[in-house]
């Protein structure tokens, strides 16, 4: 099985303390990476005291895109499987959230069973799709294109929903017009609403309460994800990734090992679903175009597939800019192409990942140059 290329980092004395947080799987193990980490989440932290609403609201989207980000970048970068669908999981975890919300929120006044209904039902359909593409033996680009379809395939049908006929108790489909309720009498769609029984909590999406909580649960997502990596399952996805075969004859049964990542990625993706669902109280059949799913590819080949971090910061960045272009239409996707463009041509493995390993290179050499000098003043034995 080859090594993978990240394995060969340098040891860090953080290692110890942080066990598989600081795996070699992934990429920033030193007291300067956790320091700009935990700067940044306390940044991200105090902006509902300092921004607008408006801003806030829109920061609330931006973290919702990192979960998708996660999602791709574990089953691309880790395990090698390009897919142009995660989209697809991304609409039918709103969908499910949202038709599971409007029938049971009046009997249980909560949306904890629509919450877990969104991450359940997108790795329910991943099972069967996933089954299929993997135990066919489909790789690279018939994976990509299949779930391209499939996504494009969803969101026709979803399209053609607009009669009345099409509803699910007291969900009504609505075609492009989004999901909504039934009729008058039923509830609107809710936002997050958590808790047992009268003890519950409403977190409105234009609230700084639901942006919180997102940053906190993107937060425990991506820390839980560089423990996964950087534990024997992560190498083990690395070991489909680079040799497929190789990894077979050590007794590992790769199809279902790819098959597994597919559904735990398909879950994330879902959540993000949910979230999104939760933070506009709507969704609608254009989540599963070809825009949203070539959007994904962008942010995490632009920031890098290979390692978690990078991804995510890819989307958050990328996003923001999206935003900015937003009153110029449709040029914001030619822009966020273009920069994918120039970034595979002068940065093939990810612009943050580039960056960070030619910061590390610098490191290390510094470290050498300055340890050889002082090797030469003290002596070999250091006295």
């Amino acid at each position: 099985m080859k090594t993978p290329p990240s394995s060969g980092a340098p040891s860090s004395v953080l290692d110890p303390y942080l066990g598989l947080l600081n795996g070699p799987q992934t990429m920033g193990r030193g007291v300067p990476f956790w320091v700009g980490f935990i700067a940044i989440v306390t940044v991200l932290a105090l902006c509902p005291e300092f921004l607008r609403r408006y801003d806030i609201i829109n920061f609330s989207n931006f973290l919702i895109s990192g979960f998708l980000a996660l999602s791709l970048s574990l089953i691309w970068g880790y395990c090698g499987i390009l897919s142009l669908g995660q989209a697809a999981f991304f609409g039918i975890g709103g969908y499910a959230y949202g038709i599971v919300a409007l029938n049971l929120l009046n009997s249980h006044g909560n949306t904890d069973v629509a919450m877990i209904a969104g991450i359940i039902v997108p790795m329910i359909f991943a099972v069967f799709i996933g089954g299929i593409m993997f135990y066919a033996r489909l790789r690279g680009v018939y994976i990509a294109i299949l779930m391209l379809v499939v996504s494009l395939l969803i969101g026709l049908f979803m399209r053609q929903t607009a009669d009345p006929s099409y509803t699910m108790g007291a969900a009504y489909l609505g075609g492009m017009n989004g999901l909504r309720p039934a009729s008058a009498d039923d509830p609107l769609l809710p936002s997050l609403i958590l808790g047992l029984g009268k003890s519950v909590v409403e977190l409105d999406g234009r609230d700084a309460s639901f942006y919180y909580f997102v940053l906190g649960l993107l937060t425990v997502t991506y820390l839980g994800l560089r423990c996964l990596v950087n534990s024997s399952y992560g190498y083990i996805l690395v070991g489909c990734r680079e040799d497929p075969e190789r990894t077979e004859t050590f007794g590992y049964d790769v199809r279902l090992i790819q098959l597994s990542v597919f559904c735990l990625a398909a879950g994330i993706a879902g959540l993000s679903g949910v979230l999104y669902t939760a933070w506009g109280t709507y969704i609608h059949p254009d989540g599963f175009g070809v825009g949203p799913n070539i959007l994904v590819v962008i942010w995490v080949a632009v920031g890098g597939r290979k390692d978690l971090g990078t991804a995510l910061l890819g989307a958050l960045v990328l996003e923001w800019v999206s935003l900015r272009l937003v009153s110029e239409g449709e040029i914001a996707l030619l822009a966020l192409g273009s920069i994918l463009v120039v970034v595979m041509l002068i940065a093939p493995r990810g612009l943050a990942v580039t960056l960070g390993e030619y910061f590390n290179t610098a490191e290390t050499y510094v470290m050498t140059r300055f340890g050889s000098r002082a090797n030469k003043v003290t002596g070999s034995d250091g006295k």
